[in-house]
């Protein structure tokens, strides 16, 4: 069974009398342990599933099922326990605060934890252990490399031990090396478990996936294996 099931969902906005429907029907699924990258032009609707998949934004129609949990049906409370819970993000400009350490970048999503100061650093270390920057706990960012700072994103995303990482063009801003280290390291959570959704313009970064869903006019296009399995 899916860990990941959007059903029929559809969102539209409206504004000044006009009405756009962004998503159209959408059915889509990922399972556990799964790599997939959303692929589409703008204006496609990708980045709005994105963020219905993150429980960010309601759908007009359909629901979101994760682990057997209606999303939408929660409270708007319950539904932010579930996002701290269940998801970590990873966003296209990074948003590392310049004047905090990697290690206190990474610590950020833990303040409304609970935990203690200690348990929070510790957590953070282990985190950037687990993505290769654990002897640089304490440079900022301006002392990271490109790709040194994407993998600080990702570690901040993990920090939580979320089963889902959602991410919004992780290497949009990066060159085109920087950007594979970044998707080196997120095929490598994909091996370890996780599962892993990807919103990309880029289509080297399929070499990565295990399955592209292309959208095109707020419904799926196609689903397609990696070039490397066609």
């Amino acid at each position: 069974m899916a860990l990941l099931l959007a059903e029929n969902v559809g969102k539209t906005y409206g504004s000044n009398g006009i009405t756009v429907e962004a998503l159209k029907g959408v059915d889509f699924s990922v399972e556990e342990g799964e790599i997939v990258a959303l692929m589409g032009p703008s204006g496609s609707g990708k980045t709005t599933l994105l963020t219905i998949l993150g429980a960010m934004n309601p759908p007009s129609t359909g629901r979101l099922i994760v682990d057997d949990i209606d999303v939408y049906g929660l409270p708007a409370e319950k539904r932010a326990d579930f996002r701290h819970e269940y998801l970590g993000f990873v966003f296209q400009e990074l948003q590392l605060i310049p004047y905090l350490t990697a290690r206190e970048n990474v610590m950020l999503p833990l303040a409304i934890s609970g935990r203690g100061r200690r348990e929070q650093e510790e957590m953070a270390h282990r985190a950037l252990e687990r993505i290769g920057l654990g002897d640089k706990t304490k440079r900022l960012p301006n002392q990271l490399s490109g790709g040194e700072q994407g993998r600080v994103a990702i570690a901040r995303a993990l920090v939580n031990h979320p089963p889902i990482i959602l991410a919004d063009e992780p290497t949009g801003s990066l060159d085109s090396q920087t950007g594979e280290e970044v998707m080196k390291v997120l095929q490598g959570l994909g091996r370890d478990g996780l599962t892993v959704v990807v919103v990309t313009h880029n289509p080297d970064n399929e070499r990565f996936v295990d399955r592209t869903v292309r959208i095109r006019d707020g419904r799926i296009a196609a689903e397609e294996a990696p070039p490397t399995l066609r």
